[in-house]
């Protein structure tokens, strides 16, 4: 670790750093093939969402997801014009629009939940159910994870 710094510690620091490696390693599971689709991150939450959550509002989305109606019109467009979703407007007042995944929507959100529940399975299969476990087993691959395996040294002794 030559070259870096090390600041003094809280007692959680390891958890913390450990848990961002680790979702960092499940999260681009899905990066990578949502990227084929020339789509994002963002896409995937919403599609995600959408998808186990048939007829959600696009109101109830945003509230889920913590962003702006401005912030997810882009989104929702491209979803839309993938085919992934289709909106349907509320016959008892038209300003509500329910969101739906298609068939091809199902499809990607299947293939994007496989990859992550593999991933897990594999990992589950090498350490078991252990929280630290299955975590650093996540978070090894990262390059930042050489980093802060001193933390872990550290919080035990």
């Amino acid at each position: 670790m030559k070259g870096v710094i090390i600041m003094s510690t809280n007692k959680n620091d390891y958890e913390h750093m450990l848990f961002y490696f680790a979702y960092k390693t499940f999260i681009t599971t899905a990066d990578e093939i949502i990227e084929k689709y020339g789509m994002s991150r963002q896409h995937h939450r919403f599609l995600f969402f959408i998808n186990k959550l048939p007829g959600i509002t696009i109101k109830s989305l945003l509230e889920i997801l913590e962003i702006s109606k401005q912030g997810s019109h882009a989104t929702l467009q491209k979803l839309k014009e993938q085919g992934l979703i289709i909106e349907k407007v509320l016959e008892t007042d038209r300003r509500v629009k329910k969101l739906y995944s298609t068939d091809k929507g199902d499809q990607l959100i299947a293939e994007l939940n496989k990859a992550q529940d593999e991933l897990l399975q594999n990992i589950y299969q090498q350490v078991g159910s252990d929280w630290y476990d299955v975590m650093e087993a996540l978070a090894k691959g990262r390059p930042g994870f050489d980093f802060i395996k001193h933390l872990k040294d550290e919080k035990e002794s």
